[in-house]
């Protein structure tokens, strides 16, 4: 019997090998076209959904695609990546265990949208106005109603180990929509309903515009933007709690394109025009670390009820301390420097002043700020125009003195304002006082010195009582309870004293 050649042993398994890398390649490309993939992908499309155009296999494991498409979701948020002219090499046997494993992945573009889902009295219109639309997913995004938690069953699992876009075009976070160009590296761990991991990831910004809704922000946004999350389980970090576990930094600038987007809901303090540039520095870790920004915006309108507030302003805003873990961030040696300044009631030459933040701390779960402020001010112009009707003419001019030194507690919390231990000063001139704000309610107390001659105003509601004899006696009394400068005044029929006109 005549045995084989090594040479044709060789040939024959070379030959073998071939035959059954096009079955794999056949094979792959059948169940690519087939409906039976998809739908084992997609058994439960509300928690994970993939869908592609173009599919096929021109080696084992190789996976091309025109586009894919990949919505999730979880308790928290919705999000939906599309990515355009994929390559993929896949462990193909992983796929018998429900793992999508990946990597290297190469996309030529990116267009990512995310969206937290809210509770029913969170979703106002202005704010879903805001938000992106993700197809599949319903509008309002609304968090489903309290219920025992539930098996999320055998979810497919999705990893990415090596994911580089070419061109990311446009990220859409809530209210947040930049569109632009960037180029995106990184990964990433995804059983839905139960964990997820974000490998170490950068985004490089080479340029685009960031809108607040529609509201343009910035333009020619450049930078890099840096993040890691470990591996975590998601329902222990429903919402924004996931921020206690991002480790990043990220450095960004661009030329800012108004203020706009600071009164986009329509209520308050409304702004328009301040065109200038910004700059943001941050940096995180574990879900702790510091920021800064630093505004240029010129030219600014704010109305503020009847009044019209016009200016420039440059900020240095500083928050030394970002604890995502206690719900706090500290404002403290944050400076804000106005600049051309005009009220319209002021009459004058333009007027400029600085104000500063010794201490300040923001509550990130009721957006409540405690803040002492120090501020310089040229003259106190502004000043008058914004204290109450009824004040006397000779008063105002008592207030227009140069370099004012002014400090003074302020308090906010939602549907209420207090401003605390306020103090003025200028060579002679003092002025001291308490005020506060809550349910359509104002009340407050202001002690005014020039020299020897001393003036109490009482404030509350509508009117304005004038306490000449005693004036600091008085202003002494009302910081006892009941009070005007505490948070429990006695009725104003109480208070009223001798009235002036002007």
């Amino acid at each position: 019997m005549r045995h084989p050649s090594p040479r044709q042993v060789v040939l024959g398994l070379v030959g073998a090998l071939c035959v059954f890398l096009v079955f794999v390649v056949g094979a792959t490309n059948v169940v690519l076209r087939s409906d039976w993939l998809s739908g084992q992908i997609n058994s439960d499309p509300a928690t994970l959904f993939v869908t592609y155009t173009g599919a096929r296999s021109l080696l084992p494991g190789s996976l091309r695609f025109d586009t894919l498409l990949l919505r999730s979701r979880d308790s928290n948020i919705e999000w939906e990546a599309r990515l355009e002219e994929v390559s993929i090499r896949v462990r193909l046997f992983d796929l018998l265990r429900r793992r999508f494993r990946a990597g290297p992945v190469r996309a030529n573009a990116l267009s990512f949208r995310l969206r937290e889902r809210l509770e029913r009295s969170e979703a106002i219109p202005a704010r879903l106005a805001r938000y992106p639309r993700i197809a599949g997913f319903g509008d309002p995004p609304l968090r489903d109603p309290p219920t025992p938690p539930a098996d999320p069953g055998n979810p497919w699992r999705v990893v990415v180990d090596d994911l580089a876009v070419g061109v990311v075009r446009e990220i859409w976070i809530d209210s947040w929509h930049w569109t632009g160009s960037a180029r995106l590296g990184g990964g990433f761990d995804l059983l839905p309903g139960r964990r997820a991991e974000v490998f170490p990831t950068e985004l490089s910004v080479a340029g685009g515009t960031l809108r607040f809704g529609e509201r343009e922000v910035s333009r020619e946004t450049v930078g890099a933007v840096r993040a890691a999350l470990p591996r975590w389980e998601t329902r222990d970090y429903p919402g924004n709690e996931v921020w206690k576990i991002v480790s990043g930094m990220a450095v960004l600038r661009g030329t800012l394109q108004g203020l706009d987007f600071l009164s986009a809901d329509g209520e308050g303090l409304r702004v328009a025009g301040g065109i200038g540039s910004a700059r943001i520095g941050l940096v995180l870790d574990g879900g702790r670390g510091r920021a800064r920004v630093d505004a240029d915006a010129r030219r600014f309108v704010a109305h503020a009820g009847k009044r019209v507030l016009r200016g420039s302003l440059r900020a240095a805003v500083r928050a030394r301390a970002i604890d995502f873990h206690a719900g706090t961030v500290s404002f403290a040696g944050t400076n804000v420097a106005l600049s051309d300044f005009s009220l319209d009631g002021a009459a004058g030459e333009a007027w400029d002043g600085t104000f500063t933040t010794p201490g300040a701390r923001l509550h990130l779960t009721d957006g409540s700020l405690d803040a002492r402020v120090v501020a310089r001010l040229r003259d106190g112009r502004p000043l008058v125009a914004l204290l109450p009707s009824g004040l006397p003419k000779w008063l105002a001019g008592l207030l227009d003195l140069r370099g004012l030194g002014a400090e003074g507690r302020v308090v906010y919390t939602p549907g209420r304002l207090t401003i605390s231990k306020a103090s003025l000063e200028a060579g002679t001139f003092f002025l001291a006082g308490d005020y506060r704000e809550a349910r359509r309610r104002r009340w407050g107390a202001l002690l005014i010195r020039k020299g020897r001659l001393s003036i109490g105003v009482g404030l509350q509601g509508s009117g304005t009582a004038f306490h000449i004899l005693g004036a600091s006696k008085w202003f002494e009394k009302e910081g006892r309870a009941g009070g005007l400068r505490t948070d429990q005044p006695r009725d104003f029929g109480e208070l009223a004293a001798t009235r002036l006109s002007r």
